[in-house]
């Protein structure tokens, strides 16, 4: 269920941050899980693009996400990013279920990270799974948020395909990255035919 919520100070930091790099006219939500007893906080911001709709998590950074950097376990805060076209209207839920994995189950999100199945449990379509990516449109504006208790990062879930997946196991995610980069794929494009044949 959603309703209407006032944002803390510090999630307002975080958000004003973000979507004054991406987007304006910000709403924010607040969703709940199964139980009702979970929440997280998820801001809808307009884009240049009239057709296109930008979200994002907000709060998610409270929860650990940890990540080994050079043979040691690492804290890393993150907050996590989507957009699409306006008339998918429960790219929210997905993202709000993303955030309820890492909070509750600890899913860990880094560079090249895939959740599987998201799109699959609220649309039927050829993009499936969540690959996580640098939020590489604004690298040179988006920069780490230091806060008074954590350093705020950010990764873009883009929506990828089966065939995609497994060419993202069997190669790695760089490979696969620059697979997308030679084919100018627009990653924000969840209609879009998978780059590789089943």
């Amino acid at each position: 269920m959603e309703q209407k919520v006032t944002v803390s100070k510090e999630n307002k930091e975080i958000a004003q941050y973000v979507t004054n790099k991406v987007g304006f006219n910000t709403t924010v939500q607040r969703y709940k899980d199964e139980s009702n007893e979970n929440y997280l906080d998820i801001y809808a911001s307009d884009t240049s693009d009239e057709d296109v709709k930008f979200y994002g998590t907000i709060g998610l950074s409270d929860y650990p996400n940890i990540i080994e950097i050079n043979g040691e376990d690492t804290n890393v805060p993150v907050e996590l990013l989507m957009a699409g076209n306006k008339t998918y209207d429960k790219i929210p839920s997905i993202l709000a279920t993303c955030g309820f994995n890492m909070a509750k189950e600890k899913w860990i999100c880094q560079p090249g990270a895939v959740f599987l199945h998201m799109i699959d449990l609220y649309y039927e379509k050829e993009m499936r799974h969540l690959l996580f990516i640098p939020p590489y449109k604004w690298n040179s504006s988006l920069e780490p948020l230091e806060l008074a208790d954590k350093t705020v990062n950010w990764l873009l879930a883009v929506p990828i395909s089966e065939p995609e997946l497994q060419y993202r196991l069997e190669h790695g995610f760089n490979a696969l990255s620059l697979l997308f980069e030679e084919n100018s794929v627009d990653m924000f494009d969840w209609d879009r035919k998978s780059m590789l044949a089943v």
